[in-house]
């Protein structure tokens, strides 16, 4: 649920920042992707509640995409090239389902793994494949892909187990997330297109926890690792294995990079951090000599 009277904000280079309205008689927004047209998924809360709605912003201007039929709330997490949108809603019954909404068809639950209660979507390309985490029958949650041809499949889970969630898809078909790997074991992993191929990426040196939140077409894949005083942002290529980001920026930055949520294909880099003590969003872009240089920060 969103902190009460936050509201979630639009940058570019061009266009500065702008915030973005709450549905009528809310207050507060939450943006949880945007596509190369500028359209922006999230969640408003609506009325005088703390009750909220998956939406849509398109030129400033916000739609209610309402709920699952029964439904009292719902969120969306990410939009795709052509607008459809994943996220998920209650319905009728009191446990949240994974959901698309598309333009022509509304919004349609996506369901469970085969024994489950409730299932969140996380991510979703252009070919309306969705990703995201479905309980199963022993109340453990595993990482899903949805197409539908398809329907939902479970994510393959490192060797010990401990449930996964798949947290991003690219064009491509392949979902970065992460997946238990034994008792207090979290690692960010790399699904690819083979039925049951998962890829371990392993951790930052020193660090306890990593987890993937986004990755591109060019298969560079960004997440968090925790360390035992904070969390470190990275980026994860097959040629340069995972990399702190705070060593590929100027040294006496000021900037703790701490969550690295989406990359796009050009490699910029979106996420949360430090800036002098001070937390802010972030834009890292790579220059010619493979590090990266903080854009604008926003407040």
């Amino acid at each position: 649920m969103a902190d009460n009277g936050l509201l979630a904000f639009f940058w570019s280079a061009t266009q500065r920042s702008f915030n973005l309205q709450a549905l009528p008689g809310g207050n507060t927004t939450v943006a949880g992707g945007i596509n190369a047209k500028g359209q922006i998924s999230g969640q408003s809360t609506i009325g005088n509640s703390y009750t909220e709605h998956a939406a849509l912003w398109i030129d400033g201007e916000v739609q209610d995409l309402g709920t699952l039929p029964g439904g009292y709330t719902s969120w969306a997490s990410s939009i795709n090239a052509t607008g459809e949108i994943a996220g998920a809603s209650d319905g009728s019954g009191s446990q949240p389902n994974a959901m698309i909404w598309s333009p022509a068809f509304g919004m349609q639950s996506l369901g469970t793994l085969p024994g489950g209660s409730y299932s969140v979507a996380f991510g979703i390309n252009r070919r309306d494949q969705v990703v995201g985490y479905s309980d199963v029958a022993n109340g453990v949650s595993y990482g899903f892909i949805w197409s539908k041809a398809a329907g939902m499949h479970e994510l393959a889970s490192l060797p010990g187990g401990g449930g996964s969630s798949g947290n991003a898809i690219n064009d491509l078909g392949q979902v970065a997330g992460g997946s238990g790997c034994g008792g207090g074991c979290i690692h960010a992993v790399l699904w690819n297109r083979k039925p049951g191929s998962i890829q371990d990426l392993g951790l930052l040196s020193g660090s306890s926890f990593s987890s993937a939140y986004g990755i591109n077409n060019k298969i560079q894949v960004v997440g968090s690792a925790t360390f035992s005083s904070s969390d470190h942002a990275f980026v994860w290529s097959s040629a340069a294995g995972m990399q702190d980001l705070n060593t590929l920026i100027p040294p006496n930055s000021g900037w703790l990079l701490v969550y690295a949520f989406a990359i796009n294909d050009r490699g910029q880099i979106t996420g949360q951090g430090n800036l002098n003590g001070e937390i802010h969003a972030f834009l890292l872009t790579p220059t010619a000599t493979a590090s990266f240089v903080p854009g604008e920060k926003t407040n």
